[in-house]
């Protein structure tokens, strides 16, 4: 073998050894860099996973508070529901009362606010009928110094009666009685219907 062979295969040598050490090199950095992705997309998958759990968590929860806020409303609206059922039953009981209780009743709400001059009453047309003259009588027997007739005009009401005085009217139907009393009664009524929750 020449020296130029001997020479030529050393550099062939040199060249396959370089060769494979960047070979090697690159497969390790090929390696390393992928096990660096790995490790780093491994870390991005955790914290997505731990995002998307939070953000579940807090959609629940949302969920949940709504389905409580509805669920709250509904109560409300039972409860309301129900506190208007009595005092609806109070003017139907008031306007139910036994005709001498009702008769007494609606007279002393009248004499109540009688003023000088001619006092119309108003009642509804039912008890316009079945009282009408009667109330006249025992409102002018308790004041008899006031004016009073029983007026031709009717009011749309369970019962009660309205007296007009000249310009000045008062509202005394049951309807009106009772939405005055309502908001000193309401949490009486509350807490009676639902004292058991």
């Amino acid at each position: 073998m020449s020296g130029i062979d001997r020479i030529t295969d050393k550099i062939l040598e040199q060249a396959k050894l370089q060769a494979a050490n960047r070979v090697n090199y690159a497969k390790e950095t090929a390696q390393k860099t992928e096990a660096s992705l790995m490790k780093r997309f491994d870390r991005t998958v955790e914290a997505e996973k731990r995002r998307a759990l939070a953000e579940g968590e807090e959609a629940a929860k949302r969920v949940i508070a709504n389905v409580k806020l509805e669920g709250r409303k509904k109560k409300l609206a039972a409860r309301q529901e129900a506190v208007n059922l009595v005092f609806d039953r109070a003017v139907e009981k008031m306007a139910g009362l036994p005709e001498k209780d009702y008769l007494e009743f609606l007279s002393d709400l009248a004499v109540s606010v009688l003023g000088e001059g001619e006092n119309q009453l108003i009642l509804n047309s039912r008890d316009r009928e079945a009282l009408g003259s009667k109330l006249n009588k025992a409102v002018s027997k308790k004041a008899p110094e006031m004016k009073t007739v029983i007026s031709e005009e009717t009011v749309s009401s369970a019962g009660g009666l309205i007296v007009r005085n000249g310009d000045i009217q008062t509202n005394l139907t049951l309807e009106s009685i009772i939405r005055l009393e309502r908001e000193k009664l309401e949490a009486d009524v509350v807490r009676i219907v639902f004292e058991s929750e």
